[in-house]
């Protein structure tokens, strides 16, 4: 019902050609001299860092500036302790407050969406070291750092000696920011497909995500040579743009040098891509193959037989048999899927790091399917989430280390050398498979999903969701949760027919919470987009003495 007809893909397609393209941007500009400088050498990670990394930087690196970009009420409601308040559309005209262009500078903001335009302006403007966190202040809170309501007032001096035309055009663009940040939803984008088409959709993706399909009568400038592109952008700098990439973060990046250029009508997809095909709408130019087999591929199927073959551990190793786990697998590849910043300060020896949101990406480094692999993280959560990631893609010898070094690290000396490791060819993996995978490690949120016992314990009282318990039948009858669904986690696909709608706010819990991150991740592959697992599972929620019931 969502997709859109053949004729409206036709008035898509045809329409943006009426528009002039190709004389607006004049190549002897000084700005446009700078745009071209600043895109030929982007931040790596796209100036991305994580709450976890940023959290140990501040440790390690007190001088780090943290700009806090959201409106002064959302400031003063809590922010970071340290960050002083600069609004995004006042953020050029505050440079004072940011004399070293040398200087490490975290931007921020509720989200993510406000600060990458914030890193970019900064980044065009000349600064060298500006981030944005991913997540903004709500991954931040959500991970229980430190917040304050203190105000801090930045510490003035000479603004740095930049080009004036850079600063002033930076400036302009961040005053043609549309109501709303710049952002369209793809609900919203999909209408105006249909009654009113964008007279330019930007598709900035790499090209190997582009030629895994598009959105209908989008054109395709990658970001990382987009100012290559400029005598394709429209003559006239009010035309209706609208910029995506894969989540929002490079769309943003673009849309501000779209700006910086004089474009006052640009929008960015919020979600990216990924909002536009998670929503079931249009997609051209993927391969042939791919639909096709992904209307075939049965993932419940998947999810049924791995659930079978799982053996009486569920692929767990306890904290107290570590160690004999090592002995007898000698040649195990040990994993690290914490962030970069936890692995780097005290890890396994042998250890690689493979960030539980990057796993996808770097299975040139584990190129044997029947390779024995100890998974690890800090508590277990996120081990146990990768390991059965690893079990989907093939990986049938991945176990993960219960309860993380927070339960074993004690009885090993950790090593802060990286071990070498060379790439090889990935293994052949079943492409279902992997796009399903791979789509679901890229959705990850910050959190990992996890709700504590007392957040449940209050939103069981004030706003109750569904609550399922994936135990055995003699931990059912011990006690349980009031309220819960009993779906043992071995025969969690036989109650499918009694699963709630895909949008009810979801709780699952087993003993820990190593089962419950299973049944949580099969949920959310199966579309389900508001669930999480109880951390600690019923021990946690005991030990906060809250009630269990056996009627």
């Amino acid at each position: 019902m969502r997709k859109l007809s053949y004729l409206v893909l036709v008035l898509a397609l045809v329409l943006p050609l009426a528009v002039p393209f190709g004389v607006a941007v004049a190549q002897d500009d000084p700005v446009v001299a700078r745009l071209k400088e600043y895109n030929a050498d982007l931040p790596a990670g796209y100036g991305l860092i994580t709450v976890e990394d940023l959290n140990i930087a501040l440790i390690e690196n007190p001088d780090i500036v943290l700009v806090d970009v959201r409106q002064p009420e959302e400031y003063a409601e809590g922010h970071i302790e340290g960050a002083f308040n600069i609004p995004l559309k006042e953020l050029a005209q505050n440079l004072d407050a940011l004399p070293n262009l040398d200087a490490s500078i975290v931007v921020y903001c509720g989200t993510g969406f406000r600060s990458a335009i914030g890193m970019a302006a900064l980044q065009i403007i000349g600064y060298s070291d500006v981030k944005s966190m991913k997540g903004g202040f709500g991954a931040w809170k959500a991970a229980e750092y430190p917040v304050s309501t203190e105000a801090v007032e930045p510490e003035r001096g000479e603004a740095p000696d930049v080009d004036g035309d850079v600063v002033n055009a930076v400036d302009a663009g961040l005053q043609l920011i549309p109501a709303g940040w710049g952002a369209v939803k793809a609900e919203d984008l999909n209408i105006e497909m249909i009654e009113n088409p964008p007279e330019m959709l930007i598709d900035v993706r790499k090209d190997a995500e582009w030629e895994g399909g598009y959105i209908p009568g989008a054109v395709h400038m990658p970001l990382e040579s987009f100012m290559d592109y400029t005598d394709q952008l429209p003559e006239a700098k009010d035309a209706n743009i609208v910029v995506y990439c894969a989540g929002g973060h490079r769309g943003n990046m673009v849309a501000t040098m779209l700006r910086t250029l004089g474009y006052s009508s640009v929008r960015n997809l919020a979600g990216g891509f990924t909002a536009w095909a998670n929503a079931g709408y249009e997609i051209e130019g993927a391969p042939e193959e791919a639909p096709a087999a992904a209307g075939e591929f049965d993932a419940a199927a998947l999810f049924a037989d791995y659930l079978a073959s799982l053996p009486a551990s569920f692929n767990a190793v306890f904290p107290n048999k570590v160690a004999d786990y090592l002995d007898e697998h000698p040649d195990a590849v040990i994993v690290d899927v914490r962030t970069p910043g936890e692995y780097e300060e005290g890890h396994l020896a042998g250890a690689i790091n493979v960030p539980l949101t990057e796993l996808t990406d770097h299975l040139d480094m584990l190129p044997n399917l029947d390779a024995d692999m100890l998974v690890y993280c800090g508590t277990g959560h996120r081990s146990g989430m990768a390991t059965m990631a690893f079990n989907l893609l093939g990986y049938q010898n991945a176990v993960s280390a219960f309860g993380g070094l927070k339960a074993f690290g004690d009885n090993f000396e950790l090593v802060t050398d990286v071990p070498e490791v060379a790439a090889a060819e990935a293994p052949a993996i079943d492409e279902n498979v992997f796009a399903l995978v791979d789509g679901y490690i890229k959705s990850i949120q910050p959190g990992y999903f996890v709700i504590k016992a007392e957040d449940l314990n209050i939103a069981l009282i004030e706003n109750p969701p569904f609550v399922i318990d994936v135990r055995t039948n003699a931990e059912w009858e011990k006690g349980h949760i009031q309220g819960a669904a009993h779906w043992p986690l071995r025969e969690f696909m036989n109650y499918a027919d009694e699963w709630p709608e895909p949008d009810t706010p979801i709780v699952i819990y087993s003993l820990n919470n190593h089962r419950s991150v299973m049944a949580m991740m099969i949920l959310q592959m199966m579309g389900y987009t508001d669930v999480r697992s109880l951390g600690g599972g019923v021990q946690a929620w005991q030990k906060m003495e809250y009630p269990l019931v056996t009627d």
